[in-house]
């Protein structure tokens, strides 16, 4: 079936000046006639439709256009790494809901939470958020065991080891942030956030061991996941080189 660009920006929802601009870049290139009028046929809707995908999903016109011409294969990864992060992104978004309805009925006075109660929804998400990005790593690091012990132990927190890791986590973002502004080891800003990280980590973790320490945060440097982590806390890409060299260097003293 063929369509006029009228009729395939109808079809389709994308303006005519679009459908004209993805022409220029290559990304739907319609049939055009003798007298200029453009023709659109079910392919060119495919490709559209993947514009439009890839578009939503986040990726520049620049890589779409590489991943039209790219085989399927190719393709097909890009979506599936995709939906693994849109599954990560669901899951905090329904946690974060939940949090959100049971703070409300505690202001509604529709349920009585008691203190426990008020942190036990964030540790729980906090936990099936750890359980999805680094679960596997950690197993294969320490040990199932060691993580269910983890596990139980974070679940187990109270309210105020709950809130020293908060405030343990404020004082490592902003001791980073005044490290990375004049980076020197050793000295008095490198000593706090090493000592922020390092207490952090002994009220999270049962078993608290420099081994478990220098571990963890090589799998920083393995894992760019834990970088985005650190990157998005105080804003700057150097951040988790920045805490991995300091940690490593109090650690070998």
């Amino acid at each position: 079936m063929t369509y006029s660009i009228q009729q395939f920006a109808k079809l389709s929802g994308v303006t005519p000046r679009a459908l004209r601009y993805y022409h220029e870049l290559g990304l739907v290139v319609p049939q055009v006639s003798a007298n200029g009028y453009r023709t659109y046929t079910s392919a060119d809707a495919d490709r559209l439709q993947k514009v439009l995908m890839f578009s939503e999903l986040g990726f520049a016109l620049k890589e779409i256009g590489e991943l039209l011409d790219a085989p399927a294969a190719v393709q097909l990864d890009a979506l599936n790494a995709q939906q693994s992060v849109l599954a990560e992104k669901l899951n905090h978004l329904a946690n974060s809901q939940l949090r959100l309805e049971l703070t409300r009925q505690n202001l509604q006075g529709d349920m009585k939470m008691s203190d426990s109660e008020k942190f036990a929804a964030f540790k729980q998400a906090k936990l099936a958020e750890n359980e999805a990005l680094y679960g596997k790593e950690v197993v294969e690091q320490y040990g199932a065991e060691e993580k269910q012990a983890a596990d139980q132990h974070f679940a187990g927190l109270t309210e105020a080891q709950y809130t020293k890791m908060q405030t343990l986590e404020a004082q490592l973002k902003a001791g980073l942030l005044a490290y990375l502004s004049a980076p020197q080891l050793p000295s008095s800003v490198a000593q706090r956030v090493f000592e922020a990280h390092r207490d952090w980590l002994q009220t999270a973790t049962p078993q608290y061991s420099v081994a478990m320490h220098q571990g963890i945060v090589q799998m920083y440097l393995a894992d760019s996941r834990f970088a985005d982590y650190y990157t998005k806390l105080v804003g700057d890409d150097r951040a988790t080189k920045a805490l991995v060299a300091i940690v490593d260097y109090y650690l070998a003293e």
